[in-house]
């Protein structure tokens, strides 16, 4: 569960101060987020927030997640929250030893995974590739390097002295010659998520709602994108390497909207195993690097095993 600040009622209210939304009655915390506490607040008008805690960004950094999350709803991109406005027209509030954000309370779930939810969510990934983004808008966007791991970063972390062991291990496993020579600057760019797991989508009676969770999203390559979104949506049922079959259903639906290009294509088997290391590397930074949550220390382990296992199965061979 996403709760690392302790909050109450009074708390909760000083902070709707900042806001034109009127009085809390009532408040739960919520399910989601690994490393934000969240919390559903009901209004005096009845209508339901979702107050967001950050617990692991400086302010400057929780700004910059919502620039891209205003530019997107300038670029009418109908699958991201976008944050309710101070009085003062800002889109975090400062109060006291708190910062953070409010969003409107969407209803809905993570999915229970089937091919027609994985296919909604390459599709909303596809549109997010697909939105043409004048360049001084694309401009404000932060690059994912700031928030996130890329094949670059993973090759440096790995030469640190203080790189964990068994991930040293493994990507020199799966990576015998490195990720050095990868020809990066032909790949496409542009807004990526940068952690679209499922269960950073909601739905509701069978239909994709909103993603959320944008905190790792800024420029970059749409091949690490996806890489990032298969290895973490697309899983067999013991959750111990990729299913093939999701995998190709999540790449039709994107594909609805954006055709991969050929040399997207050629990566993207790569790219999944990439996808496993960086978020795996976000964890450690967080986890193990970090105080965060002593119960998720070790969490970025799952990660390397199902490279493993993924590896190991399918090796070179291209199968989308």
């Amino acid at each position: 569960m996403g709760v690392y600040s302790e909050i109450n009622l009074n708390e909760i209210n000083e902070i709707l101060k900042y806001y034109e939304l009127g009085n809390a009655v009532s408040y739960q915390a919520t399910i989601t987020g690994i490393s934000n506490s969240n919390f559903k607040v009901v209004l005096t008008s009845g209508k339901e927030v979702l107050l967001k805690v950050s617990n692991d960004k400086t302010i400057e950094q929780l700004e910059n997640e919502q620039r891209i999350l205003q530019v997107l709803e300038k670029y009418n991109y109908l699958h991201s929250l976008h944050p309710i406005q101070t009085i003062q027209g800002k889109p975090i509030y400062h109060h006291k030893n708190y910062f953070g954000v409010v969003f409107p309370f969407i209803n809905g779930l993570p999915p229970i995974i089937d091919n027609s939810a994985i296919a909604q969510i390459g599709k909303a990934l596809g549109e997010l590739h697909s939105l043409e983004i004048h360049k001084e808008d694309l401009a404000t966007i932060r690059p994912h390097d700031l928030v996130g791991y890329g094949g670059l970063h993973i090759q440096d972390y790995i030469e640190q002295p203080n790189c964990a062991p068994d991930f040293k291990d493994a990507f020199l496993k799966i990576f015998p010659q490195g990720l050095n020579d990868i020809p990066y600057d032909i790949f496409p760019a542009g807004i990526i998520h940068g952690d679209l797991y499922f269960d950073n989508s909601l739905f509701h009676e069978g239909k994709l709602v909103t993603l959320i969770d944008f905190e790792q999203s800024g420029r970059g390559r749409f091949i690490l994108d996806l890489g990032i979104a298969l290895s973490g949506s697309c899983l067999n049922s013991s959750r111990d390497n990729l299913d093939l079959a999701l995998a190709r259903h999540f790449i039709k639906g994107y594909e609805q909207i954006r055709p991969l290009k050929a040399i997207e294509r050629e990566y993207l088997m790569m790219a999944v195993k990439v996808g496993f290391f960086s978020i795996g590397l976000w964890r450690i930074k967080r986890f193990l690097e970090g105080n965060l949550d002593e119960s998720k220390r070790y969490n970025y382990r799952e990660l390397l095993e199902r490279c493993l296992n993924f590896d190991k199965a399918f090796k070179n061979e291209v199968y989308f």
